[in-house]
């Protein structure tokens, strides 16, 4: 029995007893491209359909890949859902963290905005969208997906707090979080304007914090127009070698204090994980921006997927690491439909038990 097949057999004890879809032939197909880039250690899909059982021309192989992942009738959360569901068991009693970030891709010609569900020291995708061009997504192309993502995890978790950078700092991002029934860390830039309980308005960066210390602000309001009721927790980063300490500004709508700071230090998880993403595929050298189009080139390479081999037949075993995007929308199909698929084909290349 060759690796490629006995690998196979492993993921199909596992995979699709937990995948309902009408058409069982899909997750086949699926399988054999996780297969392939598990072994051959690229998203290049000239690489993947070596590792395809069939009697014919590469060229062919690479066919049948992308007609997969063109496949409208594949729906992605459909996929991902079950699997996601399966790791969550037992976190029903559990505070969990979910990251939203984005990463630009191929020389900032996509942008990668992502959903993720912080665990140890990295961060699981629960949702993915790929966008063309630069600036930051309006609260209005992800709502409807954070709608679905909330009440998938209320039936699976006990509370949500959800963290953001500073290209998130908008105010719609915190009533949506409060609208989905999430608390919030959100970092504002440290030229924000507020409004301090005593009626005192001044910059963050104003505020006279000393390096290294913290400082903590209830009930401040936030921007000029003083909308944003929320409260303020102040301190510095660490800084290394290469890097400066900076003035680090938290908004919650939880009461301001040292947890705030230490909970948004989570959301490095996600930093490392897009790290990995573009060191591992979406800066892949097999791909040229140049000759390939976005839906063939968001597969997310990692060399960690390996681990899968020695662990996906085991019984009951839960992987603590995903390299999969879990979403896909009609409405924006020319720059993420195959793209979603594509990283979909990796949901299973992970390892660990929970």
């Amino acid at each position: 029995m060759s690796i490629s097949q006995e690998l196979y057999n492993r993921l199909s004890e596992t995979i699709p007893p937990l995948v309902r879809v009408s058409n069982r032939k899909q997750i086949t197909n699926w399988l054999w491209i996780v297969v392939g880039l598990v072994l051959g250690n690229s998203p290049a899909l000239s690489k993947i359909a070596t590792y395809l059982p069939l009697d014919t021309q590469a060229e062919s192989r690479v066919t049948l890949i992308r007609r997969w992942l063109k496949n409208l009738k594949v729906d992605v959360w459909a996929f991902y859902e079950p699997l996601l569901a399966h790791v969550l068991q037992g976190w029903r009693a559990v505070d969990v963290f979910v990251i939203l970030d984005g990463v630009m891709v191929f020389g900032d010609r996509w942008q990668v905005f992502r959903v993720s569900l912080q665990h140890g020291g990295r961060a699981i995708p629960l949702i993915w969208m790929v966008v063309d061009g630069t600036g930051v997504i309006a609260v209005e192309r992800l709502a409807e997906r954070l709608g679905r993502l909330a009440q998938f995890l209320r039936r699976r978790v006990h509370r949500v707090t959800f963290l953001a950078d500073r290209g998130f700092r908008d105010r719609d991002w915190a009533k949506l979080a409060r609208k989905l029934g999430w608390h919030y860390d959100l970092r504002i830039t440290c030229n924000t304007y507020i409004t301090l309980e005593d009626g005192r308005a001044c910059r963050v960066d104003e505020l006279g914090v000393p390096p290294g210390q913290r400082r903590y602000f209830q009930n401040v309001r936030v921007t000029q127009d003083g909308l944003w009721p929320a409260n303020l927790s102040v301190g510095w980063t660490e800084g290394d070698a290469k890097t400066e300490p900076e003035l680090l500004a938290v908004i919650s709508d939880q009461t301001a204090c040292r947890a705030r700071v230490r909970e948004y230090g989570r959301r490095m998880s996600i930093e490392q994980s897009f790290r990995d993403d573009q060191s591992g595929g979406l800066r892949s050298g097999t791909h040229s921006p140049a000759t390939c189009r976005p839906p063939r080139t968001l597969a997310v390479g990692d060399g960690r997927r390996h681990a899968l081999v020695s662990r996906t037949g085991r019984a009951g075993a839960r992987p603590r690491r995903h390299r999969a995007a879990a979403d896909r929308s009609r409405s924006h199909a020319r720059t993420e439909s195959v793209s979603t698929r594509s990283a979909l084909a990796q949901a299973v290349c992970v390892g660990g038990d929970s």
